[in-house]
């Protein structure tokens, strides 16, 4: 029973969201069991992971698939299985996620169809966040007329690598005499990690003195360390001046604590 994708993001963003999604797939039976012990033979129920990928811009690549098996266990009535997906971000432990943060259709009791020798899902999951890993943690339980088995299995980890680009500003900031009449050119220090993902990308820069707006524009990167020109009016000496990259997060890059300087009014040294 296919689930809804969300829209395929477009262009870079700063963060992924906090949903995700799943395809949750019925496979063919995958023939019959001969085990009739309470205790569950190897092969019985069975998790295991599919494709491991990333992105550097696109979201929806972000993916990881996994495939659970679960086996008629007689004189079980009925059989079947949940699942939850469970993330470790970098640094933490392992923890399930929950509410809006986990895809719909996991958590639910999966019940394979009566008389069926097996029943088999193929689930996708699609929107990872960048550095974290996901794995999928499965309950099989097996009900019969005077007693009930459960047990559980854990796949291997997807770790989804982060190969999202990185830009900021390098601290080097000063204005010179512009070739337009009353204005400057800002001088800004800029630095670029990735510069593939980056290739074609604007990314605003906003140039403030308290409440003043003094140069906006866009830059693309296109060097690992680079000085780029904005145009502007002069900024007061006596206040600080602020720049700041791609103040509305329009670009998904690993690190925005270097998109804001603050530096002073001061011409560049000749």
């Amino acid at each position: 029973m296919p689930l809804a994708l969300p829209s395929p993001s477009t262009g870079l963003r700063r963060s992924a969201p906090a949903l995700l999604a799943a395809s949750l797939l019925l496979a063919a039976p995958v023939g019959a069991s001969a085990a009739s012990s309470s205790k569950v033979p190897s092969g019985t129920a069975k998790v295991s992971r599919g494709v491991c990928a990333t992105s550097a811009t696109d979201l929806q690549a972000r993916a990881a698939s996994f495939s659970v098996t679960v086996r008629d266990l007689p004189p079980a009535g009925s059989y079947g299985f949940s699942a939850r997906l469970e993330e470790r971000m970098p640094g933490a432990r392992w923890k399930a996620l929950k509410g809006q943060d986990v895809p719909s259709g996991f958590g639910a009791f999966e019940v394979a169809r009566s008389g069926a020798p097996s029943m088999s899902r193929r689930i996708t999951v699609r929107g990872l966040h960048p550095g974290s890993s996901y794995r999928l943690r499965v309950t099989y339980r097996w009900t019969g007329s005077s007693s009930t088995t459960v047990v559980r299995r854990t796949s291997r980890a997807c770790a989804v690598k982060d190969l999202r680009p990185d830009v900021g500003l390098t601290g080097e900031f000063g204005w010179q005499p512009s070739t337009t009449g009353g204005e400057v050119a800002y001088r800004i220090g800029l630095r670029s990690d990735g510069l593939d993902a980056l290739k074609g990308v604007d990314v605003p820069v906003v140039v403030r003195q308290g409440q003043s707006v003094l140069a906006t524009g866009v830059v693309r990167p296109s060097a690992a360390s680079e000085v780029v020109l904005l145009t502007g009016r002069r900024c007061v000496q006596g206040s600080p001046v602020t720049v700041e990259l791609d103040p509305d997060g329009l670009v998904e890059d690993r690190d925005a604590t270097d998109d804001l300087l603050s530096a002073s009014c001061l011409p560049v040294a000749r």
